[in-house]
């Protein structure tokens, strides 16, 4: 049975004075795999650090949940934390209190939120198995992989390939842990060392008993930091919504779809980037495909395809990079590298930045070897003053 500790961080006061740690403490001393329980003013702070030490060797946790801010904010701290106690990294769990609950909702909405969010949390530790593995790529499961070949055919990175065994094999040095294969498995037989579908699955077995209705959001990494944003603005949005992070939308896996409306849950919404913004290259356009094939599946049980949706949230676009046609002698090179497909040609000859697909990143100003390309956000100009000041230093 796993012995799980959870941290509740107060965070100086910013969290437990916007909802109610009292019933949150007392419901979750009922769960059987919770050792103990732990309020820290700021679990990040040195003090807070060695409270969560001495308690942890003193009942012998394997699995660490902090309850705490995002862990886009402190997750490192809290990882650092679990490998100085010995505890398995995938044993960890951040449940984002703050960002998420205290910060965007009235104190009962927040309280009965926050609750739930824990619970869905613990259920992902005592699921869980600590990851031996020191290899950070997608995993295949080849005693239940069916050699179906899903997995070539949609990786965006071509980091899959057969061995001499008939089974898809990873390229570690090729694999961007985007989680595409993951989502596209019809066996759920593919997992990232920190995303694993039976672990989400899980998850959402801790929904049970929150506030109908109940809807399950999965947000890649960038819609989570959106959702962040949201929340340090003050900017409310419906207490139903409950946040797993993934890496990408096209991780998200069907058959994680059809457990959770299994389990209860009255609807599924699926955020990531806008069109041709995905950092993934195409995981989007996958997330997009499949919900719609299961959209079709939901109204053969006569169930309201609404109840799986995708939300494209655009992003804070930076100005896009501008080619100079006259410098430019029409080699082409930057259209190759670019990584987006922002960069085309016109019938003219004439090479042009589509300014919604641009990221402003300058792999292309870097391969142009006439200089034809500014890049407005980074100009030569300021690289060099960049450059002059640290070599004065």
């Amino acid at each position: 049975m796993s012995r799980a500790g959870v941290v509740l961080c107060r965070c100086n006061t910013l969290i437990d004075s916007k909802m109610d740690f009292n019933t949150i403490e007392r419901r979750l001393q009922k769960h059987k795999n919770i050792v103990f329980i732990q309020r820290v003013n700021m679990a990040c702070s040195p003090a807070g650090k060695q409270i969560i030490e001495e308690m942890a060797s003193l009942h012998g946790i394997d699995s660490l949940v902090a309850v705490a801010c995002s862990p886009l904010a402190k997750g490192s701290v809290f990882k650092d934390l679990t490998r100085k106690l010995g505890i398995d990294k995938n044993m960890l769990e951040i449940v984002n209190i703050r960002e998420q609950c205290a910060w965007v909702h009235e104190y009962d909405d927040a309280t009965s939120k926050g609750l739930t969010l824990i619970n869905m949390g613990i259920n992902r530790v005592v699921k869980a198995q600590p990851d031996s593995t020191t290899i950070n790529c997608a995993m295949i499961n080849k005693i239940k992989c069916d050699k179906c070949k899903r997995c070539l055919e949609e990786c965006p990175n071509r980091a899959i390939s057969i061995n001499d065994d008939g089974y898809p094999a990873v390229n570690p040095d090729l694999c961007q842990r985007c989680g595409v294969c993951i989502g596209g498995c019809p066996l759920a037989v593919i997992s990232l060392p920190d995303f694993k579908v039976d672990e989400i699955s899980a998850m959402l077995k801790g929904a049970s008993g929150a506030k109908s209705p109940f809807i399950v959001g999965f947000f890649c990494d960038f819609a989570y930091e959106e959702a962040d944003k949201m929340g340090q603005a003050g900017s409310a949005y419906s207490p139903n919504l409950h946040i797993i992070r993934v890496p990408c939308t096209g991780a998200v896996n069907m058959i994680t779809v059809n457990d959770a409306i299994a389990e209860g849950v009255d609807g599924v919404l699926i955020a990531g980037c806008d069109a041709s913004q995905c950092k993934r290259k195409r995981g989007n356009e996958v997330a997009r495909y499949r919900i719609e094939n299961f959209q079709k599946s939901l109204e053969e049980q006569f169930l309201e395809k609404e109840r799986l949706s995708y939300v494209s949230l655009g992003e804070g676009l930076k100005e896009a990079s501008i080619i100079n046609d006259d410098k430019c002698n029409r080699c082409g090179a930057c259209q190759q590298v670019c990584p987006y497909g922002a960069i085309k040609q016109q019938d003219e000859g004439k090479f042009q930045v589509y300014y919604k697909a641009c990221r402003s990143c300058g792999i292309c100003a870097a391969a142009c070897k006439p200089g034809a390309i500014l890049v407005p956000v980074c100009p030569d100009k300021k690289i060099m003053n960049a450059i002059d000041a640290a070599l004065a230093i």
